[in-house]
């Protein structure tokens, strides 16, 4: 297990500030972010290439804070994947044994070999990196970190150059690597896609903290904070004050779209009346429900007309404003759903904002 506690970097016009998570032995840990929060900087201090100010760096129950980084136990591939260019593909990937802990054992050099069958490279190995595609470099980058048998494997946005379709090969290369060979990934990304294929559990960092960790699922459908909310580009946020609750709900209303809505008991920790925060939806849980049809079944249900259509190529975005509301609420339409409910811009239509869907910010989880 990889403990990072309360670390503090100071680079030149950038902090990072009381950054603490944990990364449990065997998991896929992703670090998400705007460019320029700190998520490199995190990961090069972990490393050893970065001087931390303040915490501590705890790997497996022992304190490698002020180790160098040789004897930190990490395998490392950067974004830019930082291959040697004048020496063959073969020394590329013994280079990191020669200079490892465990250099000068023979059977790392036949697990080396091992690691470049597994990645399909055997047959490179006499290349230079420069004749390589993206492609093929990323496996080497692969190869050559895993070949020392480091059980820690940290990666800085690795596969940010290739296409869509060599990603996505990638993906599942590493995922089955990292079941052969057991290592634990710390890694970084900003595509979220990626982010979500891989990991087993998310941090979100903006401006050098950390937001919020959790799991996929309450990742996805439970941004704790106004900022992490944004960066997943979730418009659908609006003011809101709790007006009641009982054992199985609570009640609010929300100004912004004119209603009054409900939500399970269970969706906030700290419940009171008149309790300012903001009330949040993603655009793929907001329902649109033919002219009459269940609309008495379903809660949350608002009336208003359709104020922009918008084609996205495999759906489409639909804007609606309730009767009486300021603001729109944007829904995301697959293009089967879209054509069979006939949807057209300055229709009336009816929309239903689950309360299993919902999530809340408190305002003062608002970060400016």
């Amino acid at each position: 297990m990889l403990e990072i506690r309360n670390i503090s970097v100071q680079t030149k016009g950038f902090s990072l500030k009381d950054t603490s998570l944990t990364v449990q032995t065997g998991s896929c840990h992703v670090i998400v972010g705007p460019t320029g929060c700190g998520k490199t900087t995190l990961l090069e201090a972990v490393i050893g290439f970065r001087k931390i100010q303040n915490g501590r760096i705890i790997l497996d129950g022992k304190d490698i804070t002020n180790l160098p980084v040789h004897e930190r136990g990490f395998s490392y591939v950067p974004q830019d994947l930082a291959l040697f260019p004048h020496i063959s593909i073969e020394e590329n990937i013994f280079y990191g044994i020669r200079h490892s802990r465990n250099s000068g054992h023979k059977e790392r050099y036949e697990a080396a070999r091992e690691v470049a069958a597994s990645l399909s490279i055997n047959h490179l190995l006499k290349r230079k990196a420069v004749n390589l595609s993206g492609g093929e470099r990323q496996r080497v980058a692969l190869a050559r970190a895993l070949a020392p048998g480091h059980r820690y494997l940290l990666l800085d946005e690795p596969l940010s150059a290739l296409h869509e379709g060599m990603k996505k090969e990638m993906w599942f290369l590493l995922k089955e690597l990292q079941e052969k060979y057991r290592f634990t990934i710390l890694m970084v990304s900003h595509d979220m896609e990626e982010t979500f294929f891989l990991a087993d559990r998310i941090s979100i960092m903006i401006d050098g903290r950390i937001h919020q960790t959790g799991d996929k699922d309450e990742i996805y459908h439970s941004p704790s904070t106004r900022s992490a909310a944004d960066f997943f580009g979730i418009k659908n946020i609006f003011k809101a004050e709790i007006t009641g609750s009982n054992n199985d709900s609570i009640s609010l209303f929300c100004p912004e779209l004119a209603a009054k809505l409900t939500a399970p008991h269970s969706k906030l920790k700290t419940i009171e009346p008149g309790t300012p925060v903001s009330v949040g939806i993603r655009a793929e849980e907001v329902m649109i429900l033919r002219q009459g049809y269940m609309e008495h079944a379903q809660d949350n249900a608002l009336r208003g007309k359709i104020t922009d259509v918008i084609e996205k190529g495999g759906s489409h975005t639909v804007l609606i404003k309730p009767e009486g509301a300021h603001r729109t609420v944007e829904i995301e339409v697959p293009n089967y759903a879209f054509r069979k409910l006939g949807l057209e811009k300055a229709q009336d239509a009816v929309v239903a904002l689950r309360g299993e869907s919902l999530f809340f910010v408190y305002e003062t989880n608002f970060i400016n």
